[in-house]
């Protein structure tokens, strides 16, 4: 479940009214909808895939939409990407979209990214948004959205499409798995696309729909959501398939033991009569205390300031912090050292230089 501290969120009577017909619904009600309202979903690429999920999930209710497309509407699209017109031809499919989708619901918030997605803005990108849903049609991309999902511990809804067959993933789910032990970065497999292969229109259709339907349950919390597998669909024998993704544990652990092992080497972690001495030059620091807010209020260092964990997914809270770290050190801490390497994993991708305190229980 997303966003369960909803209780600024307000639905207004034309919204009550606009989404009465699931609002009756038991497992969505009033709350739900203010989840709902209240989730920043990123769409990377606007096409087959992408226009399906857009329409339902603005219609829905979502609050904020992010569209990550530079291509233009060509001939060949119309087939499946249900958002464009003929008239649309080599105009942007980012603009087209967002003005199609204001049309069918002018409260959602659509924000346009009208850029490709790389590695050098993937990270500030998709730190702001709550799930990323993968509709592009290449290998490349889907790693990077892969690697940096699994960096930022965002959700990654997969979706893939060939003929009349589709794939189906949520990854980074619970612990679950991640696409690369779908397809390892080292096997062997085709980097095609669907620009390569045959595509039939209502394939994309049904795909994208799965996909919005599985976004729309982690956000509300409802039905079954794998974690450890795909679904692989046949729409000529009305056909659904759940593939096991299985992966070795020994494996898994190495991986994992690195990961940690890396994470605490990169740390620079001070001892208490270091930070005391530091603490005595107030003028020269930024304490910043990483936990909750109802933590900090029972006690806080003195003079330290509050920037609760979750806020370091946020551009501008890291841009705060980069802007005082050029003249004082900053300094973050917290009762634990897990939530600690999080935070300074946010600051090490701005090159803000830090320092952990780990308080004494």
């Amino acid at each position: 479940m997303l966003n369960p501290n909803h209780n600024l969120i307000k639905l207004s009577n034309l919204e009550y009214s606009r989404y009465c017909k699931q609002l009756i619904l038991e497992n969505i009600g009033p709350e739900g909808q203010k989840r709902l309202k209240k989730s920043k979903i990123l769409v990377i690429g606007a096409g087959g895939l992408g226009c399906p999920i857009m329409i339902y999930l603005a219609a829905s209710g979502i609050g904020y939409i992010g569209i990550v497309d530079q291509d233009s509407v060509e001939l060949n699209n119309l087939n499946r990407q249900i958002l464009y017109y003929t008239k649309e031809i080599n105009k942007s499919k980012n603009t087209s979209a967002q003005k199609h989708l204001k049309k069918i619901n002018n409260h959602c918030k659509i924000i346009s990214h009208e850029y490709y997605l790389n590695r050098k803005n993937g990270f500030e990108l998709i730190s702001y948004y709550d799930i990323i849903i993968d509709t592009t049609d290449n290998f490349k991309t889907r790693y990077i959205i892969d690697e940096i999902c699994q960096k930022l511990n965002k959700i990654h809804v997969y979706g893939a499409i060939e003929s009349f067959e589709s794939q189906i993933g949520i990854f980074n789910y619970k612990n679950g798995i991640r696409y690369e032990n779908l397809y390892p970065i080292k096997s062997n497999i085709k980097y095609q696309n669907c620009n390569d292969n045959g595509i039939m229109g209502i394939t994309a259709g049904y795909t994208g729909l799965i996909q919005a339907t599985e976004t729309i349950k982690i956000i509300l919390g409802i039905g079954k959501i794998s974690n450890n597998s795909i679904y692989i669909c046949n729409l000529l024998d009305i056909n659904i398939k759940e593939k096991k993704i299985y992966i070795k544990n020994k494996a898994m652990q190495i991986n994992i033991n690195k990961q940690k092992k890396n994470e605490i080497k990169d740390t620079k972690i001070i001892s208490q009569n270091t930070f005391k001495n530091l603490n005595k030059l107030m003028d020269q620091i930024i304490i910043i205390d990483i936990r909750k807010k109802n933590e900090f209020e029972k006690q806080h260092i003195k003079k330290s300031l509050n920037i609760p964990l979750i806020r370091f997914k946020i551009n501008k809270t890291l841009k705060f912090i980069y802007k005082f770290s050029k003249e004082r050190t900053i300094i973050i801490y917290c009762d634990t050292l897990t939530r600690s390497i999080v935070a300074a994993n946010h600051l090490r991708q701005y090159n803000i230089n830090y320092y952990i305190y780990k308080l004494s229980k």
